[in-house]
């Protein structure tokens, strides 16, 4: 069986951001902007979230101009994404 993984998804992300804008976000700074917790943005990244709020997933990949699947990767159970 597989599982959904976050671990280092946000850090990517936020490095992907800074490449395209030149703006440097924190995960804090993110979840200011997002207007989420900044422990779930952490959680996140730390593979860590085990219940996440879909309006709070929304409001992060609007934040990080992303989509769902950038933010949570279903890893079959060797790790190796679908």
């Amino acid at each position: 069986m597989g599982k959904i993984v976050t671990a280092g998804r946000i850090t990517i992300l936020l490095g992907k951001q800074q490449a395209i804008t030149g703006e440097r976000l924190s995960p804090r700074r993110l979840a200011e902007r997002a207007g989420v917790p900044k422990d779930l943005v952490y959680r996140l990244d730390a593979g860590q979230a085990r219940h996440i709020d879909l309006d709070s997933l929304a409001r992060l990949c609007e934040a990080l101009q992303c989509s769902l699947q950038d933010i949570l990767v279903w890893e079959q159970e060797h790790g190796e994404p679908v």
